[in-house]
């Protein structure tokens, strides 16, 4: 058995255009194949296209998606006895970040739309910030679940 010993973050650098560590983590789950560059350049023109359409800057544009689509309850499996309960549990406030960005970000791949990626990314970001997006819908989904098996709080 392994000793428990605390698992150090790495920091984030932050991002060249925004200094924002937020920005930084969007970059980064944009990325695939460690192209970093395309994911920025994605990312870049996605916040151009936020700023043009809503004519207010991107950092606050982004920072309030997440905050729209930041869960604050989650449900984890346990057992107990022999069946498998979805016992609902808080969510860190790192966490309920990477979720949020990680929902934006695999929403706007999904889309269905022959537009490029940062128009597609745009479009969520503007989506989750009026509250209309998929990843929002997705976080009301997982709180009514949790709010479903909120009799199952105790078994912690």
């Amino acid at each position: 058995m392994r000793k428990k010993r605390i698992i150090k973050r790495r920091l984030l650098k932050p991002d060249e255009n925004f200094s924002s560590v937020i920005v930084s983590q969007l970059i980064n789950y944009v990325m695939r194949r460690g192209e970093k560059r395309i994911a920025a350049n994605i990312v870049y023109q996605a916040a151009s296209e936020v700023e043009k359409s809503t004519s207010t800057p991107f950092l606050t544009v982004l920072e309030r998606a997440i905050v729209n689509v930041k869960p604050a309850l989650e449900t984890r499996s346990r057992k107990w006895g022999g069946s498998t309960q979805r016992v609902p549990v808080k969510v860190e406030e790192k966490r309920a970040v990477t979720l949020a960005l990680r929902w934006i970000v695999n929403e706007a791949k999904e889309k269905k739309s022959s537009s490029p990626m940062y128009k597609k990314l745009a479009e969520e970001i503007k989506e989750d910030y009026n509250k209309t997006g998929g990843a929002f819908k997705k976080k009301e989904n997982i709180h009514k679940e949790a709010m479903g098996n909120m009799a199952f709080a105790n078994l912690k």
